[in-house]
């Protein structure tokens, strides 16, 4: 008969995700999961499976995360706001650490396109997802004549991703906070929308 787990499964995908997104998938090697996830071997690989999958599992949580901002948002907020919301939940007040970080997402995709298709499609899907998000937070706006832009929503949701994966390279690069609120008031005036 197996052992029962004696671990809290949720922490160790915390911690995972957090080595993961600091380090990359290829940086982070099984012992530094291990070490990170506070898990033996036996047990890391009764409950992930292996580190590729523990990625994917990593992958879907930030996405999900990710999403979970713009949904919120939207219950509140104008959807020309929407994008402004986003960059400052996601990169202006969160810590020094975190900003410096990036996106797990975004750094995935640059990471991976060339190494594992199949990561690198994930990590795309999951912005493709966020894309989709805005894209029908402007097409409402748009039927309600609350957007003053001849672009189209989907056009719109595209150049805000464009900015978000710019904003992300340069958060890697240890940009000033005034710097980054700069870029992103002076991107979201060019499209029209709330700075």
């Amino acid at each position: 008969m197996a052992r029962p787990i004696e671990f809290d499964r949720t922490k160790a995908l915390e911690a995972a995700m957090k080595q993961f997104w600091a380090r990359g998938y290829s940086a982070s090697s099984l012992a530094d999961l291990l070490e990170a996830m506070g898990l033996a071997r036996s047990s890391f690989y009764a409950s992930f499976g292996t580190k590729r999958k523990l990625f994917m599992e990593c992958l879907e949580l930030f996405g999900e995360r990710t999403l979970a901002i713009i949904t919120k948002d939207t219950e509140h907020l104008s959807p020309s706001a929407l994008p402004r919301a986003f960059f400052e939940a996601t990169l202006l007040n969160v810590s020094q650490r975190k900003a410096k970080q990036g996106c797990m997402m975004v750094n995935s995709v640059l990471e991976l396109a060339d190494v594992d298709p199949e990561l690198n499609q994930l990590a795309a899907k999951k912005l493709a997802a966020i894309e989709n998000a805005f894209a029908l937070a402007f097409e409402q706006a748009q039927e309600q004549g609350e957007l003053a832009t001849t672009l189209k929503p989907k056009e719109l949701a595209k150049l805000v991703m464009t900015i978000n994966l710019g904003l992300r390279v340069q958060s890697r690069q240890k940009q000033s906070r005034a710097t980054l609120e700069s870029i992103i008031d002076n991107s979201l005036s060019m499209l029209g929308l709330a700075a």
